[in-house]
């Protein structure tokens, strides 16, 4: 299931993308926003919370007044994050003249400028989930400097040893040398935690954890969790 925010000022405009997207893909979660703060909020839960969104729809004028960028200004706080560093950003905007602004400040996926169709917006989505746009994934150059992208949900554990970091994955492991334990964090996101000075794991693939040996069955590994850490695990003691 993916996670779509939409930022659109007008309210019927706004009700009109929500009801479409609810319409073509009910098994979404689909939020909107009608003002940056509305905005900034939900965007500050999901970074909270690990659930991320996948795509945000963005207005580019976020109030009437005529050279309000709200939708800029939202799109700059988004890309601060590691975990939205390459979400798609769908700019939606009256605003014809700025695409090349968006493309190469924000990295957005595209802008299309109003007035749009359902059909219009429906088409993007699917050009977006047919080249793998909207999965959940992060792009990795192991040793031998070939570029992997991996799906995060298929990391079930993260090792840093001699000077790199081991990705542990459901269709093998991949060697880096280009992050840091605390870097690889930052960019996999609340949906892992630290737990061991070395160690990273996904919380969706530990099945069990005994606080009495202190050792967590992650995927299929079975891994020491260190003492400072074990406070991190306080969500899976009932």
């Amino acid at each position: 299931m993916h996670n779509l925010l939409i930022v659109e000022d007008d309210i019927s405009q706004n009700k009109l993308l929500v009801d479409t997207m609810k319409r073509a893909y009910p098994q979404w979660s689909v939020k909107s926003a009608t003002d940056y703060p509305s905005a900034k909020k939900f965007i500050d839960e999901s970074l909270n919370t690990g659930r991320s969104f996948s795509l945000f729809l963005l207005d580019v004028q976020l109030t009437v007044e005529k050279n309000d960028r709200g939708g800029f200004c939202l799109a700059e706080e988004i890309r601060k994050n590691a975990i939205y560093f390459k979400t798609p950003i769908l700019f939606l905007t009256a605003i014809s003249d700025e695409g090349i602004f968006a493309l190469s400040n924000f990295h957005c996926y595209n802008y299309i400028t109003k007035p749009y169709s359902d059909k219009d917006i429906l088409h993007q989505l699917e050009q977006m989930l047919i080249t793998g746009y909207l999965e959940n994934s992060i792009e990795i150059t192991d040793t031998n400097q070939i570029l992997h992208k991996l799906l995060i949900n298929e990391i079930y554990m993260v090792e840093s040893k001699s000077h790199t970091l081991i990705l542990h994955t459901s269709h093998g492991d991949l060697v880096t040398r280009n992050y840091t334990l605390k870097k690889m964090l930052s960019v996999l996101g609340s949906g892992f935690l630290q737990c061991h000075r070395r160690i990273l794991v996904n919380k969706s693939h530990i099945h069990s954890y005994d606080k009495t040996t202190n050792y967590l069955l992650v995927g299929n590994s079975t891994v020491s969790v260190g003492r400072a850490y074990k406070k991190n695990l306080d969500f899976l003691i009932t």
